[in-house]
């Protein structure tokens, strides 16, 4: 091996021995970077960028560790053994993830998909930090472990293309959910070898492509990372792009003289323009869908508002209005109630 090769070994042991002796230490550094960059991002975007691009600079090793993992050990004839290749993949499963929460905390609303997807992402951090559950139960099995480089791949992808790359979500999304399907492919004999029989593995290639497809159709759970919201609420009027006080609760004589405002204020990443949908719901039913569009920049948030002035026969109850991207993404929701 070479002289380099030999310094990274050394580098490896180092931070190793560090993290025996202060388990919580690389984990705690993560998941401040995260809030560093998050922090950042709302000052000043182009150190923000600079930040995400450097804290997912493992993003690929987490593609090639599968296939190139086992020949790094066999080629450092001894000097590298296959847990210092775990523990590289962990930190920088730790790194994305303990990143990524930030953004995906600030972009979650009171939607129960948006909380469990964040609520999911902060406990596989956490189990990622125990050692005995990842290095005993997660990294040496080949089928858990290309699923969490799957994971990791498609948070990344979440959170770096639109914060770094300034991708509208409509086509981050998408090309999240590829690069993950491409990571999983690329990995799929290595989880297939991890069951025995070809049932098993038919019925865990079949688990794999549903799972796909209920993504795909749960989009809406996923909260719209690189967005949050600096002010919303629901009232009797606007003037300009300067709403009235907010207003919850509406008597139909106030309804019906004045209709009302949804309005949102969206911090957004400058150079992004993404086409919004403000989508009015009755009772759970859908009455109406307004198109709008955001523009990132602003330091207060890009505002905007829908004015809805034709209600149903019977407009009492609950109403909530949900700011949306074209392909389901919540990006903000907003509730009132109508009275006599």
């Amino acid at each position: 091996m070479s002289a380099d090769g030999g310094r990274l070994l050394r580098w490896v042991d180092r931070i190793r021995g560090l993290h025996l002796r202060m388990p919580w230490l690389l984990p705690l550094l993560s998941f401040s970077l995260g809030w560093f960059g998050f922090f950042l991002f709302q000052r000043g975007e182009s150190l923000a960028r600079a930040v995400a691009l450097i804290a997912l600079l493992g993003w690929p090793w987490l593609i090639a560790e599968n296939m190139l993992g086992r020949i790094l050990v066999q080629r450092s004839g001894g000097r590298l053994s296959i847990n210092a290749v775990r523990f590289v993949t962990q930190q920088i499963q730790q790194e994305i993830l303990f990143f990524a929460l930030p953004f995906l905390i600030g972009a979650t609303q009171l939607h129960p998909g948006h909380l469990i997807f964040s609520a999911t992402a902060v406990v596989v951090a956490i189990v990622i930090t125990i050692d005995p559950i990842y290095l005993r139960r997660i990294a040496s099995h080949r089928g858990l472990s290309t699923v969490l480089h799957g994971y990791c791949t498609f948070i990344a992808s979440l959170v770096v293309l639109p914060v770094a790359l300034h991708m509208p979500l409509g086509k981050a999304l998408p090309l999240s959910v590829a690069i993950t399907a491409l990571t999983l492919l690329a990995g799929l004999p290595r989880m297939l070898l991890s069951v025995e029989g070809w049932r098993r593995r038919v019925f865990g290639t079949l688990v794999l492509f549903f799972g796909f497809a209920l993504l795909w159709n749960c989009i809406q759970w996923i909260p719209a990372a690189g967005f949050w919201v600096r002010d919303a609420r629901t009232s009797t009027q606007i003037v300009g792009l300067q709403p009235g006080k907010a207003v919850k609760q509406f008597d139909l004589a106030s309804l019906n003289a004045n209709g009302m405002v949804a309005f949102v204020a969206v911090r957004a990443p400058t150079g992004l323009s993404q086409d919004v949908v403000f989508e009015w719901r009755h009772r759970g039913k859908v009455t109406d869908r307004i198109s709008a569009e955001i523009s990132g920049g602003r330091q207060e948030g890009f505002r905007t508002y829908s004015r809805k002035r034709k209600f149903p026969a019977d407009p009492r109850g609950r109403w909530w209005v949900d700011l949306k991207t074209p392909q389901g993404q919540v990006i903000a929701r907003l509730r009132f109630t109508v009275t006599d």
